[in-house]
């Protein structure tokens, strides 16, 4: 850079290049926006909703299946068009266990002991649930299909034994 001779810069040539600041904030907007592009590209690369659907009920049968065995109680599960609500038996009666649990827009068709459960007619507490899990590990079969838009998913459960999909 030419200097005067008092050794100043020369205030009248231009300066050339960046600041430091100015290729920081460069950089923290490309790295936001290239978040932001990655965030919204992980939808295109997820799964179908039964299958998502699917894993969440063998999970949530899976609890329930530990609840019974190890809290050495009936745990009943009270299907609904959306999920099922969970419960457990005290002396003769039944009672819900909170929230019930909700497979958001996935639909669900239930068969329990080889017979259709139509979700809706009865309410969780109007009488005991048509799948029981038993602290002994044994339980009513039961059958659910799941359909999520074009998908569609059946998991099975055997008497006593665990849910499972195909």
């Amino acid at each position: 850079m030419p200097t005067s001779p008092a050794g100043k810069g020369d205030s009248r040539l231009p300066a050339r290049g960046f600041t430091l600041i100015e290729l920081l904030v460069v950089v923290a907007i490309v790295a936001i926006l290239s978040l932001g592009v990655g965030l919204s590209a992980g939808g295109l690369f997820a799964r179908p909703g039964a299958v998502s659907a699917a894993e969440r009920l063998v999970q949530a049968d899976r609890q329930a299946r530990d609840r019974a065995l190890l809290g050495r109680g009936m745990i009943g599960l009270f299907p609904r068009e959306d999920g099922w609500a969970l419960m457990h038996r005290t002396g003769e009666d039944w009672q819900s266990e909170g929230a019930a649990l909700t497979l958001g827009a996935a639909r669900l068709s239930w068969e329990v002991a080889g017979r259709p459960i139509l979700p809706g007619l009865n309410g969780p507490g109007d009488e005991a649930p048509p799948v029981q899990i038993a602290p002994d590990g044994g339980s009513t079969p039961y059958a659910v299909t799941i359909l999520s838009g074009s998908a569609r998913q059946v998991c099975r459960a055997p008497a006593g034994g665990a849910l499972t999909c195909e």
